[in-house]
Protein backbone atom coordinates (compact mmCIF):
# COMPACT_ATOMS: atom_id res chain seq x y z
CA UNK A 1 0.00 0.00 0.00
CA UNK A 2 1.46 3.35 -1.01
CA UNK A 3 1.25 5.48 2.25
CA UNK A 4 0.05 9.49 1.69
CA UNK A 5 -0.09 12.14 3.37
CA UNK A 6 -1.09 15.86 2.45
CA UNK A 7 1.62 18.20 0.71
CA UNK A 8 4.07 18.95 3.74
CA UNK A 9 6.22 20.96 1.41
CA UNK A 10 4.94 24.51 0.45
CA UNK A 11 5.60 28.22 0.34
CA UNK A 12 3.32 31.05 1.77
CA UNK A 13 1.98 33.32 -0.61
CA UNK A 14 1.51 37.00 0.40
CA UNK A 15 -1.68 39.00 0.45
CA UNK A 16 -2.55 39.72 -3.46
CA UNK A 17 -0.49 37.35 -5.72
CA UNK A 18 -1.62 35.38 -8.95
CA UNK A 19 -3.11 32.37 -9.04
CA UNK A 20 -0.31 29.26 -7.20
CA UNK A 21 1.86 27.16 -9.15
CA UNK A 22 2.89 23.87 -8.73
CA UNK A 23 6.60 22.67 -9.61
CA UNK A 24 8.98 20.34 -8.49
CA UNK A 25 12.17 20.20 -7.22
CA UNK A 26 14.11 17.28 -8.03
CA UNK A 27 17.40 15.20 -6.14
CA UNK A 28 20.27 13.65 -8.54
CA UNK A 29 19.66 10.53 -9.43
CA UNK A 30 20.90 7.89 -6.94
CA UNK A 31 22.50 4.35 -7.39
CA UNK A 32 20.88 1.86 -5.34
CA UNK A 33 23.41 -0.65 -6.10
CA UNK A 34 26.61 -1.57 -7.51
CA UNK A 35 27.31 -2.09 -11.08
CA UNK A 36 26.46 -5.86 -12.17
CA UNK A 37 24.16 -6.20 -8.55
CA UNK A 38 21.26 -6.27 -11.12
CA UNK A 39 18.40 -4.51 -12.26
CA UNK A 40 15.30 -6.36 -13.15
CA UNK A 41 11.94 -4.72 -12.54
CA UNK A 42 12.77 -2.41 -9.70
CA UNK A 43 10.08 -1.75 -7.39
CA UNK A 44 9.64 0.37 -4.86
CA UNK A 45 7.72 1.24 -1.49
CA UNK A 46 8.24 4.12 1.87
CA UNK A 47 8.91 2.90 5.04
CA UNK A 48 7.42 4.60 8.22
CA UNK A 49 10.11 6.92 8.31
CA UNK A 50 9.01 7.98 4.75
CA UNK A 51 12.48 6.07 3.42
CA UNK A 52 12.84 4.09 0.18
CA UNK A 53 12.75 0.79 0.06
CA UNK A 54 13.66 -0.95 -3.57
CA UNK A 55 13.28 -4.35 -4.37
CA UNK A 56 14.73 -5.58 -7.67
CA UNK A 57 16.02 -9.11 -9.38
CA UNK A 58 18.69 -10.66 -10.88
CA UNK A 59 19.41 -13.52 -12.93
CA UNK A 60 23.28 -14.43 -12.45
CA UNK A 61 21.99 -16.32 -10.55
CA UNK A 62 18.47 -15.54 -10.42
CA UNK A 63 17.94 -13.96 -7.21
CA UNK A 64 15.42 -11.25 -5.36
CA UNK A 65 17.78 -8.07 -3.34
CA UNK A 66 16.13 -5.73 -1.10
CA UNK A 67 17.84 -2.14 -0.04
CA UNK A 68 16.81 0.85 1.77
CA UNK A 69 17.86 4.65 1.10
CA UNK A 70 18.86 6.74 3.91
CA UNK A 71 20.09 10.63 3.69
CA UNK A 72 20.61 9.43 -0.02
CA UNK A 73 22.82 6.71 0.44
CA UNK A 74 21.69 3.24 0.18
CA UNK A 75 21.87 0.31 2.21
CA UNK A 76 24.16 -2.82 1.21
CA UNK A 77 22.19 -5.21 -0.88
CA UNK A 78 20.08 -8.03 1.13
CA UNK A 79 19.15 -11.19 -0.25
CA UNK A 80 15.56 -12.37 -0.03
CA UNK A 81 15.37 -15.25 -1.68
CA UNK A 82 17.84 -17.51 -0.11
CA UNK A 83 17.32 -21.04 -0.54
CA UNK A 84 14.72 -21.05 -3.91
CA UNK A 85 15.00 -19.42 -7.75
CA UNK A 86 12.55 -16.49 -7.42
CA UNK A 87 10.70 -16.40 -11.54
CA UNK A 88 12.36 -12.89 -12.37
CA UNK A 89 12.57 -11.02 -15.77
CA UNK A 90 12.61 -7.09 -16.98
CA UNK A 91 9.17 -7.44 -17.66
CA UNK A 92 7.53 -9.37 -14.55
CA UNK A 93 8.51 -10.65 -10.74
CA UNK A 94 8.19 -9.86 -7.28
CA UNK A 95 6.21 -7.44 -5.68
CA UNK A 96 6.54 -5.04 -2.04
CA UNK A 97 3.90 -3.52 -0.60
CA UNK A 98 4.63 -1.11 2.73
CA UNK A 99 2.21 0.14 5.71
CA UNK A 100 4.21 1.85 8.14
CA UNK A 101 7.36 0.51 9.04
CA UNK A 102 5.60 -3.18 8.14
CA UNK A 103 6.66 -4.35 4.25
CA UNK A 104 5.62 -7.42 2.70
CA UNK A 105 7.27 -8.88 -0.73
CA UNK A 106 5.90 -11.96 -2.42
CA UNK A 107 8.28 -14.30 -5.18
CA UNK A 108 7.31 -16.80 -7.07
CA UNK A 109 9.61 -19.73 -6.82
CA UNK A 110 10.91 -21.65 -10.13
CA UNK A 111 10.31 -23.98 -11.71
CA UNK A 112 7.33 -22.10 -11.87
CA UNK A 113 5.59 -25.24 -13.00
CA UNK A 114 6.02 -27.01 -9.15
CA UNK A 115 7.08 -24.44 -6.96
CA UNK A 116 4.85 -22.13 -4.94
CA UNK A 117 4.66 -18.21 -3.71
CA UNK A 118 6.02 -16.82 -0.74
CA UNK A 119 5.78 -13.87 1.34
CA UNK A 120 8.43 -12.59 3.40
CA UNK A 121 8.10 -9.74 6.25
CA UNK A 122 9.61 -6.98 7.57
CA UNK A 123 8.75 -4.87 10.67
CA UNK A 124 11.37 -2.36 11.08
CA UNK A 125 11.12 -0.62 8.03
CA UNK A 126 12.99 -3.23 5.52
CA UNK A 127 16.55 -4.17 7.26
CA UNK A 128 15.57 -7.19 8.73
CA UNK A 129 13.04 -9.97 7.26
CA UNK A 130 11.22 -13.02 8.57
CA UNK A 131 10.80 -16.43 7.23
CA UNK A 132 9.19 -17.46 3.95
CA UNK A 133 5.08 -18.30 4.01
CA UNK A 134 3.67 -20.10 1.43
CA UNK A 135 0.62 -18.66 -0.12
CA UNK A 136 -1.30 -20.98 -2.13
CA UNK A 137 -2.23 -24.24 -1.21
CA UNK A 138 -1.60 -27.54 -2.33
CA UNK A 139 -3.86 -27.80 -4.09
CA UNK A 140 -1.91 -29.19 -7.45
CA UNK A 141 -2.55 -26.08 -9.98
CA UNK A 142 0.21 -24.06 -11.13
CA UNK A 143 0.83 -20.29 -10.30
CA UNK A 144 2.70 -17.26 -11.56
CA UNK A 145 3.06 -13.27 -11.73
CA UNK A 146 1.92 -12.41 -7.88
CA UNK A 147 1.25 -8.84 -6.64
CA UNK A 148 0.70 -7.31 -3.62
CA UNK A 149 -0.62 -4.85 -1.48
CA UNK A 150 -2.10 -4.50 2.28
CA UNK A 151 -5.37 -3.57 3.84
CA UNK A 152 -3.63 -3.56 6.78
CA UNK A 153 -0.09 -4.30 8.50
CA UNK A 154 -1.51 -7.88 9.14
CA UNK A 155 -3.61 -7.80 5.69
CA UNK A 156 -1.51 -8.80 2.55
CA UNK A 157 -3.75 -9.08 -0.26
CA UNK A 158 -1.49 -11.28 -3.22
CA UNK A 159 -3.05 -11.56 -6.82
CA UNK A 160 -1.70 -14.20 -8.83
CA UNK A 161 -2.63 -15.87 -12.11
CA UNK A 162 -3.85 -19.53 -11.74
CA UNK A 163 -3.93 -22.51 -14.17
CA UNK A 164 -4.88 -26.27 -14.41
CA UNK A 165 -2.04 -28.56 -15.49
CA UNK A 166 -0.43 -28.28 -18.59
CA UNK A 167 -1.01 -23.80 -18.75
CA UNK A 168 -4.50 -24.39 -19.52
CA UNK A 169 -7.15 -22.69 -18.13
CA UNK A 170 -5.49 -19.01 -17.56
CA UNK A 171 -7.25 -17.53 -15.00
CA UNK A 172 -6.75 -14.65 -11.93
CA UNK A 173 -7.04 -15.20 -8.16
CA UNK A 174 -6.58 -13.50 -5.01
CA UNK A 175 -5.34 -14.54 -1.83
CA UNK A 176 -5.84 -13.26 1.74
CA UNK A 177 -4.07 -13.49 5.26
CA UNK A 178 -5.95 -14.61 8.47
CA UNK A 179 -4.87 -16.02 11.54
CA UNK A 180 -1.27 -16.29 10.15
CA UNK A 181 -1.86 -18.46 7.04
CA UNK A 182 -3.15 -17.68 3.72
CA UNK A 183 -7.23 -18.81 2.62
CA UNK A 184 -7.99 -20.67 -0.60
CA UNK A 185 -7.77 -17.91 -3.44
CA UNK A 186 -11.23 -15.99 -4.64
CA UNK A 187 -11.59 -16.19 -8.52
CA UNK A 188 -11.81 -13.39 -9.27
CA UNK A 189 -11.84 -13.21 -12.93
CA UNK A 190 -13.27 -16.48 -14.19
CA UNK A 191 -16.55 -15.23 -12.66
CA UNK A 192 -16.87 -11.83 -14.90
CA UNK A 193 -14.49 -11.83 -18.12
CA UNK A 194 -14.48 -14.08 -20.79
CA UNK A 195 -12.34 -16.82 -22.08
CA UNK A 196 -8.90 -16.87 -20.35
CA UNK A 197 -6.53 -13.84 -19.09
CA UNK A 198 -3.44 -12.69 -21.02
CA UNK A 199 -1.68 -15.47 -19.55
CA UNK A 200 2.15 -13.51 -19.95
CA UNK A 201 0.71 -10.48 -18.66
CA UNK A 202 1.37 -9.21 -15.27
CA UNK A 203 -1.56 -8.15 -12.43
CA UNK A 204 -2.16 -6.02 -9.74
CA UNK A 205 -4.08 -5.62 -6.45
CA UNK A 206 -5.02 -2.04 -5.35
CA UNK A 207 -6.52 -1.88 -1.70
CA UNK A 208 -7.24 0.48 0.94
CA UNK A 209 -8.52 -1.04 4.24
CA UNK A 210 -11.79 -2.50 3.34
CA UNK A 211 -11.79 -1.88 -0.47
CA UNK A 212 -9.58 -3.84 -3.13
CA UNK A 213 -10.17 -4.39 -6.65
CA UNK A 214 -7.68 -6.43 -8.66
CA UNK A 215 -6.68 -5.41 -12.04
CA UNK A 216 -5.78 -7.75 -14.56
CA UNK A 217 -5.57 -8.01 -18.80
CA UNK A 218 -8.09 -10.54 -20.47
CA UNK A 219 -7.35 -12.12 -23.42
CA UNK A 220 -10.63 -13.15 -24.79
CA UNK A 221 -11.63 -13.38 -27.85
CA UNK A 222 -7.81 -11.50 -29.00
CA UNK A 223 -9.16 -8.24 -27.10
CA UNK A 224 -6.43 -7.35 -24.96
CA UNK A 225 -7.92 -4.85 -22.75
CA UNK A 226 -8.07 -4.37 -18.87
CA UNK A 227 -10.70 -5.55 -16.34
CA UNK A 228 -11.08 -5.87 -12.55
CA UNK A 229 -12.87 -7.06 -9.70
CA UNK A 230 -14.03 -5.23 -6.56
CA UNK A 231 -14.04 -6.13 -3.33
CA UNK A 232 -15.51 -4.34 -0.04
CA UNK A 233 -14.58 -6.56 2.40
CA UNK A 234 -10.83 -6.55 2.73
CA UNK A 235 -10.04 -8.99 -0.16
CA UNK A 236 -12.00 -12.17 1.07
CA UNK A 237 -14.53 -11.55 -1.85
CA UNK A 238 -14.58 -10.10 -5.01
CA UNK A 239 -18.66 -10.00 -6.01
CA UNK A 240 -18.30 -7.45 -8.88
CA UNK A 241 -16.51 -7.27 -11.98
CA UNK A 242 -16.40 -5.43 -14.92
CA UNK A 243 -14.31 -4.28 -17.75
CA UNK A 244 -12.29 -0.72 -17.18
CA UNK A 245 -10.43 -0.29 -20.25
CA UNK A 246 -12.50 1.00 -23.12
CA UNK A 247 -10.13 1.05 -25.89
CA UNK A 248 -10.76 -2.13 -27.08
CA UNK A 249 -7.33 -3.49 -28.24
CA UNK A 250 -7.40 -6.18 -30.65
CA UNK A 251 -4.33 -8.31 -30.59
CA UNK A 252 -3.56 -11.58 -31.31
CA UNK A 253 0.08 -11.84 -29.30
CA UNK A 254 1.04 -11.26 -25.94
CA UNK A 255 1.77 -7.77 -24.96
CA UNK A 256 3.72 -8.68 -21.76
CA UNK A 257 2.33 -5.49 -19.79
CA UNK A 258 -0.21 -4.87 -16.99
CA UNK A 259 -1.86 -2.49 -14.95
CA UNK A 260 -1.13 -0.58 -12.01
CA UNK A 261 -3.53 1.74 -9.69
CA UNK A 262 -4.32 3.83 -6.36
CA UNK A 263 -7.19 4.56 -4.50
CA UNK A 264 -8.33 8.11 -4.36
CA UNK A 265 -10.85 7.92 -1.88
CA UNK A 266 -14.07 6.23 -2.75
CA UNK A 267 -12.82 6.31 -6.11
CA UNK A 268 -9.78 3.64 -8.27
CA UNK A 269 -7.60 5.64 -10.45
CA UNK A 270 -5.29 3.18 -13.14
CA UNK A 271 -3.09 3.19 -15.76
CA UNK A 272 -1.85 0.75 -18.09
CA UNK A 273 -0.77 0.22 -21.98
CA UNK A 274 -2.98 -0.10 -25.15
CA UNK A 275 -1.96 -0.08 -28.73
CA UNK A 276 -5.37 0.26 -29.97
CA UNK A 277 -4.41 3.83 -31.01
CA UNK A 278 -1.25 5.31 -32.53
CA UNK A 279 0.71 2.75 -31.00
CA UNK A 280 1.36 1.84 -27.77
CA UNK A 281 0.62 4.35 -25.66
CA UNK A 282 0.15 4.49 -21.58
CA UNK A 283 -3.84 5.81 -20.54
CA UNK A 284 -5.22 6.98 -17.25
CA UNK A 285 -8.76 6.13 -15.85
CA UNK A 286 -10.80 6.33 -13.17
CA UNK A 287 -13.70 3.89 -11.49
CA UNK A 288 -15.75 4.18 -8.74
CA UNK A 289 -13.88 0.94 -6.53
CA UNK A 290 -17.33 -0.15 -5.33
CA UNK A 291 -18.77 -0.89 -8.14
CA UNK A 292 -16.37 -0.31 -11.34
CA UNK A 293 -18.52 1.79 -12.90
CA UNK A 294 -16.40 4.30 -14.93
CA UNK A 295 -15.45 7.90 -15.17
CA UNK A 296 -12.74 9.09 -18.06
CA UNK A 297 -10.54 7.53 -19.42
CA UNK A 298 -7.35 9.33 -21.79
CA UNK A 299 -3.80 9.07 -22.96
CA UNK A 300 -1.40 10.17 -20.22
CA UNK A 301 -0.02 12.48 -22.90
CA UNK A 302 -2.23 12.41 -26.24
CA UNK A 303 -0.02 14.57 -28.67
CA UNK A 304 2.49 12.07 -29.15
CA UNK A 305 3.06 10.08 -32.64
CA UNK A 306 2.93 6.55 -33.51
CA UNK A 307 6.97 6.86 -33.42
CA UNK A 308 7.16 6.73 -29.65
CA UNK A 309 6.24 3.79 -28.17
CA UNK A 310 5.27 3.79 -24.65
CA UNK A 311 4.82 0.78 -21.79
CA UNK A 312 5.03 -0.69 -18.49
CA UNK A 313 3.17 2.63 -16.85
CA UNK A 314 3.18 2.76 -12.69
CA UNK A 315 1.18 5.34 -10.65
CA UNK A 316 0.96 6.41 -7.33
CA UNK A 317 -0.53 9.43 -5.60
CA UNK A 318 -2.64 10.73 -2.65
CA UNK A 319 -6.56 11.98 -3.83
CA UNK A 320 -5.89 14.47 -7.11
CA UNK A 321 -2.18 14.62 -6.41
CA UNK A 322 -0.66 12.28 -8.48
CA UNK A 323 2.00 10.92 -10.63
CA UNK A 324 2.74 8.67 -13.73
CA UNK A 325 6.14 7.04 -14.46
CA UNK A 326 6.62 4.94 -17.89
CA UNK A 327 9.22 3.18 -19.92
CA UNK A 328 9.21 5.73 -23.65
CA UNK A 329 11.03 4.33 -26.56
CA UNK A 330 12.09 6.31 -29.77
CA UNK A 331 13.86 4.04 -32.19
CA UNK A 332 16.41 2.34 -30.27
CA UNK A 333 16.08 5.09 -27.47
CA UNK A 334 14.67 3.73 -24.24
CA UNK A 335 13.95 7.02 -21.34
CA UNK A 336 12.17 7.08 -18.29
CA UNK A 337 9.02 9.60 -18.83
CA UNK A 338 7.13 10.93 -15.94
CA UNK A 339 4.11 13.11 -15.96
CA UNK A 340 2.16 14.55 -12.57
CA UNK A 341 -0.77 16.78 -11.50
CA UNK A 342 -2.59 18.17 -8.72
CA UNK A 343 -6.04 18.33 -9.79
CA UNK A 344 -5.97 14.80 -10.99
CA UNK A 345 -6.16 13.18 -14.38
CA UNK A 346 -7.12 16.00 -16.22
CA UNK A 347 -4.17 18.63 -14.96
CA UNK A 348 -1.18 16.52 -16.08
CA UNK A 349 1.86 18.19 -17.15
CA UNK A 350 4.07 17.83 -20.39
CA UNK A 351 6.28 14.90 -19.13
CA UNK A 352 9.98 15.34 -17.63
CA UNK A 353 12.79 12.68 -18.48
CA UNK A 354 13.19 11.42 -15.34
CA UNK A 355 17.07 10.06 -15.98
CA UNK A 356 19.57 12.11 -16.65
CA UNK A 357 21.84 9.84 -18.46
CA UNK A 358 20.78 9.63 -22.01
CA UNK A 359 22.80 6.65 -23.23
CA UNK A 360 21.74 3.61 -22.85
CA UNK A 361 18.57 1.92 -22.19
CA UNK A 362 16.36 2.92 -18.93
CA UNK A 363 13.77 0.56 -18.41
CA UNK A 364 10.61 -0.73 -16.12
CA UNK A 365 10.35 2.26 -13.63
CA UNK A 366 7.72 2.40 -10.53
CA UNK A 367 6.87 5.16 -8.47
CA UNK A 368 5.64 6.00 -4.94
CA UNK A 369 4.24 8.99 -3.17
CA UNK A 370 3.98 10.34 0.33
CA UNK A 371 4.33 13.62 1.73
CA UNK A 372 4.59 15.53 -1.34
CA UNK A 373 7.39 14.09 -3.12
CA UNK A 374 7.30 11.45 -5.68
CA UNK A 375 10.06 8.28 -5.26
CA UNK A 376 10.83 6.84 -8.23
CA UNK A 377 12.99 3.74 -9.34
CA UNK A 378 14.41 2.55 -12.88
CA UNK A 379 16.43 -0.12 -14.61
CA UNK A 380 19.52 0.68 -16.31
CA UNK A 381 20.12 -2.93 -18.38
CA UNK A 382 23.98 -1.79 -19.04
CA UNK A 383 25.15 -0.93 -15.85
CA UNK A 384 23.30 -4.06 -14.27
CA UNK A 385 22.26 -0.93 -11.26
CA UNK A 386 19.19 0.23 -10.28
CA UNK A 387 18.54 4.25 -10.19
CA UNK A 388 16.39 6.07 -7.80
CA UNK A 389 15.98 9.71 -7.72
CA UNK A 390 13.05 11.97 -5.63
CA UNK A 391 10.40 14.77 -6.85
CA UNK A 392 9.59 16.87 -3.92
CA UNK A 393 6.71 19.07 -5.03
CA UNK A 394 6.38 22.61 -4.04
CA UNK A 395 3.45 25.26 -4.50
CA UNK A 396 5.08 28.68 -4.88
CA UNK A 397 3.94 32.54 -6.43
CA UNK A 398 4.78 35.98 -4.55
CA UNK A 399 6.95 33.80 -2.00
CA UNK A 400 7.25 35.20 1.26
CA UNK A 401 7.91 35.12 4.74
CA UNK A 402 5.22 33.57 7.25
CA UNK A 403 4.21 31.20 9.46
CA UNK A 404 5.21 27.28 9.30
CA UNK A 405 8.83 27.73 8.61
CA UNK A 406 11.67 27.71 10.69
CA UNK A 407 13.78 30.78 11.32
CA UNK A 408 17.21 30.56 9.93
CA UNK A 409 20.16 33.19 9.65
CA UNK A 410 22.62 32.99 6.53
CA UNK A 411 25.73 35.32 5.44
CA UNK A 412 26.86 37.44 3.25
CA UNK A 413 23.89 39.31 2.35
CA UNK A 414 24.01 40.26 -0.70
CA UNK A 415 26.13 37.11 -1.81
CA UNK A 416 28.91 36.64 -4.77
CA UNK A 417 29.15 33.10 -4.48
CA UNK A 418 29.00 30.75 -1.56
CA UNK A 419 25.96 31.35 0.63
CA UNK A 420 26.69 30.38 4.26
CA UNK A 421 23.32 28.64 6.38
CA UNK A 422 23.06 28.84 9.84
CA UNK A 423 22.81 24.57 11.12
CA UNK A 424 23.65 21.16 9.78
CA UNK A 425 20.23 20.27 9.26
CA UNK A 426 19.67 21.16 6.12
CA UNK A 427 19.97 18.76 2.50
CA UNK A 428 18.47 21.05 0.07
CA UNK A 429 17.99 23.97 -1.62
CA UNK A 430 15.67 25.04 -4.27
CA UNK A 431 15.61 28.49 -5.58
CA UNK A 432 13.12 31.04 -7.04
CA UNK A 433 13.43 34.64 -8.83
CA UNK A 434 11.56 37.19 -8.35
CA UNK A 435 8.92 35.93 -10.52
CA UNK A 436 8.23 32.72 -8.23
CA UNK A 437 9.92 30.78 -10.75
CA UNK A 438 11.91 27.23 -9.50
CA UNK A 439 15.79 27.98 -11.18
CA UNK A 440 17.75 25.63 -9.49
CA UNK A 441 17.83 22.93 -6.85
CA UNK A 442 21.36 22.95 -5.10
CA UNK A 443 22.54 20.41 -2.16
CA UNK A 444 23.55 22.07 1.03
CA UNK A 445 26.72 21.31 1.73
CA UNK A 446 28.22 21.42 5.16
CA UNK A 447 26.25 24.50 5.26
CA UNK A 448 26.80 25.82 2.37
CA UNK A 449 25.28 27.05 -0.56
CA UNK A 450 27.19 27.30 -4.30
CA UNK A 451 25.07 30.11 -6.04
CA UNK A 452 27.94 30.48 -8.51
CA UNK A 453 25.73 29.79 -11.57
CA UNK A 454 23.07 31.79 -10.58
CA UNK A 455 23.05 35.42 -12.40
CA UNK A 456 22.38 38.77 -9.90
CA UNK A 457 19.12 39.44 -8.68
CA UNK A 458 16.84 38.63 -5.33
CA UNK A 459 16.30 35.00 -4.64
CA UNK A 460 13.76 33.22 -2.37
CA UNK A 461 15.65 30.08 -0.90
CA UNK A 462 13.41 27.41 0.34
CA UNK A 463 15.38 24.91 2.87
CA UNK A 464 14.61 21.41 3.57
CA UNK A 465 16.49 19.03 5.83
CA UNK A 466 15.77 14.99 6.55
CA UNK A 467 14.05 15.23 9.70
CA UNK A 468 11.08 17.22 8.08
CA UNK A 469 12.46 20.89 8.59
CA UNK A 470 11.84 23.73 6.44
CA UNK A 471 12.95 27.24 5.95
CA UNK A 472 12.41 29.97 3.87
CA UNK A 473 15.17 32.69 3.09
CA UNK A 474 15.41 35.73 1.15
CA UNK A 475 18.89 36.73 -0.40
CA UNK A 476 20.42 39.27 -3.27
CA UNK A 477 23.19 38.06 -5.30
CA UNK A 478 25.49 40.89 -6.64
CA UNK A 479 27.24 39.12 -9.47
Amino acid sequence: MRRTASVALAFLVSGLCAAQVTTIAWDAPVACNAAGEGALRPRIALNGNGDPVVLWGDNMPMANHVSIGTGGVFSPPVQLSEGFMPSVDDWMGSSIASWGNTLWVVMKAMPEESEPLYVRRSDDGGFTWGDTLRVEPFDGLVSRYPSIDLAGPDAPLVQYMQFDNGWNGARQVVAHLMDGAFMDPVQVSAPFAPGEVCDCCPNQIVADGDRAVALYRNAGPNIRVMWGAASTDGGMSFPVGAEVDTTGWALNACPSSGPDGYMAGDSLRYVWMSGANSGAKVYIGSALASDLSLGRQLKVYGVQTSGVQQNFPRIAGSGDTLGVAWQQNVGSNQEILFSWSVSGPDGLERPDTVNLTLSGAQQTPDIAYADGAFHLVWSEPGTGQVWYRKGILIRAVGIAEGQGVDPVSSWPNPVDDLLQVEGTRWDQAALFDALGKLVATLPVTAGTIDMSTLGPGSYAIHLSGRDGAKALLRVQKSR
